[in-house]
C-alpha cells in the first residue's frame, strides 16, 4: 500500500501541468470558434457583392480579410493538435506506468496467495495457533494470519483499481485520437479553401491593376474626403475649447469626468459598433492592396457588413454632431468626457445633437452603396486632438 499511495502522489505531480494544457486547449478551441464564426461572416459579404460584376477593392479587402483569418485559423488547429498530440504521449505514458504497477500489484498478490497456501498446507489455521509455546506467541500468530488477509483484500482492491483506471486512461487516448483525427481534416480543408481563394485573391489584383488610373483617382477622392471629415471633428473640437475660454481645452462637468474615466477603464472591452462585421480596413499607414509603392492612411478602422445593418453607440456620452460629409454620408459624433466617437457612412440616423445615448443604443443604419453592393462602417475614436485606434478600445471580436 505504501507503495501504491507513493505511485498515486507522483501521478499527482505529474499531471499538475495538465491543468495549463486544459486553460490552453480551452482558449484555443474559442479561438477556433470565434474566427470560424469571422471567416462565415465574410462569406456571407461575399455572397452579398457577388451580386455585382464590378470587381472592386471592397471585395479584395474582404478577401484578403478572409485569408488572413483562414491563416489564423489553422495557426489555432495546429496549435491545437500540437496539444492533443502532448497530451496523447503523456497518457500513454500514464498508461505504461499505471500497467507496471499493475504487473507489480499481481507479483505481489501471487506471493501472498502462495505464502497462505503453504501455510494452510502444513497447518491448519486453528492448529497454527494453538501450537504455540504460550499466549503472546499465540496472539502474534493470530495478528499474522489477519495481516495476510487484509494485505490479500487491499492487493486485490488494488489490482481492479489498477485495471479500471487504465480502462479510464485507454478510452480517453481513443477520444483524443478521433478529435486530433477531426481536427487534421478540417486543417487540410482550410489549407484547400485558403490555396482556392489565393487564386481568386490574384485574378481580383490583376483585375484591378487594368484599370490603375481609375483607382489613383478613386484613391485622391477618398483622401479628401477622409480630409473633409477629420476637418469636420478638428472644428468641433476647436469650436468646444474656445467655448471654455481661456484655458483652450474642452472643461469637463463633474458628470462628464466620471464618463471620461469609466471609458478609460473600459479600454480592450468596448462593445463593437455593429452586431456582425468584419474589419477590412485597419488603423494607420498600410500599403495600398492593388497600387505598388503607394500608402494610404487611416484615421480609424473600416467594418464591413450585411445591407441595413445599424449602428450602436459603444459607450455613454453625448450626441455632439450629427452632419453630412461628402463620400462619409451621415456623421454622428458622440462625446465621452475627453474622447468622442465617430461613427460615419450612415444611410440614416436616429438621434440629434445634444442626446444622452448609452452603450449600444442604436444611433443609425449604415449606408449601402448599390452600384458595388457593399456596406461599410467607418469608425474612430479621439481622445481631444490625439487619433486612437479602436482596435486597442474594442472588446476582441
Amino acid at each position: 500500500m505504501k507503495g501504491y499511495l507513493l505511485f498515486k502522489i507522483i501521478l499527482l505531480i505529474i499531471s499538475i501541468p495538465c491543468y495549463g494544457q486544459v486553460a490552453s486547449k480551452t482558449e484555443l478551441e474559442r479561438q477556433r470558434r470565434e474566427t470560424q464564426e469571422l471567416i462565415n461572416t465574410t462569406t456571407r459579404l461575399l455572397e452579398q457583392t457577388s451580386t455585382t460584376r464590378r470587381t472592386n477593392l471592397e471585395r479584395l479587402n474582404v478577401i484578403n480579410r478572409r485569408l488572413q483569418l483562414r491563416n489564423d485559423l489553422i495557426r489555432t488547429m495546429e496549435s491545437e493538435i500540437r496539444l492533443i498530440d502532448n497530451s496523447i504521449t503523456e497518457g500513454n505514458n500514464r498508461i505504461e506506468r499505471l500497467e507496471q504497477e499493475l504487473d507489480e500489484s499481481r507479483e505481489a498478490y501471487a506471493r501472498l496467495v502462495k505464502m497462505a497456501h503453504r501455510h494452510r498446507m502444513s497447518h491448519q489455521r486453528l492448529m497454527f495457533v494453538l501450537a504455540a509455546r504460550d499466549f503472546n506467541q499465540a496472539y502474534r500468530r493470530f495478528k499474522y494470519l489477519q495481516q495476510y488477509g487484509r494485505s490479500r483484500q487491499k492487493q486485490i482492491t488494488l489490482i481492479n483499481n489498477l485495471r479500471d483506471e487504465i480502462s479510464r486512461e485507454l478510452a480517453e487516448l481513443e477520444s483524443q485520437k478521433m478529435e486530433k483525427n477531426s481536427l487534421l481534416q478540417l486543417s487540410r480543408n482550410e489549407i484547400t479553401a485558403l490555396s482556392n481563394e489565393s487564386r481568386e485573391q490574384n485574378s481580383i489584383v490583376d483585375q484591378l491593376r487594368r484599370r490603375e488610373s481609375q483607382l489613383r483617382e478613386e484613391l485622391a477622392k477618398q483622401q479628401k474626403e477622409a480630409q473633409a471629415l477629420q476637418s469636420a471633428i478638428e472644428k468641433l473640437i476647436r469650436e468646444e475649447a474656445e467655448t471654455a475660454g481661456a484655458t483652450r481645452t474642452y472643461e469637463l462637468t463633474p458628470a462628464e469626468k466620471i464618463i471620461s474615466d469609466e471609458f478609460q477603464l473600459n479600454k480592450g472591452g468596448l462593445p463593437w459598433p455593429i452586431e456582425r462585421g468584419v474589419v477590412t480596413s485597419y488603423f494607420g499607414e498600410h500599403p495600398h492592396p492593388v497600387l505598388r509603392g503607394i500608402k494610404i492612411q487611416n484615421n480609424g478602422i473600416d467594418i464591413s457588413t450585411v445591407e441595413n445593418a445599424e449602428v450602436r453607440a459603444i459607450f455613454n456620452g453625448t450626441v455632439r454632431q450629427v452632419l453630412m460629409v461628402p463620400g462619409s454620408n451621415n456623421v454622428v459624433i458622440v462625446r465621452h468626457g475627453t474622447f468622442l466617437t465617430v461613427y460615419a457612412n450612415l444611410a440614416h440616423v436616429y438621434v440629434r445633437a445634444g442626446d444622452q445615448v448609452s452603450t449600444r443604443q442604436l444611433l443609425g443604419r449604415v449606408f449601402t452603396d448599390n452600384d458595388d453592393n457593399q456596406t461599410v462602417l467607418h469608425l474612430e475614436i479621439w481622445e481631444e486632438n490625439n487619433k486612437l485606434d479602436p482596435m486597442m478600445w474594442l472588446s476582441r471580436q
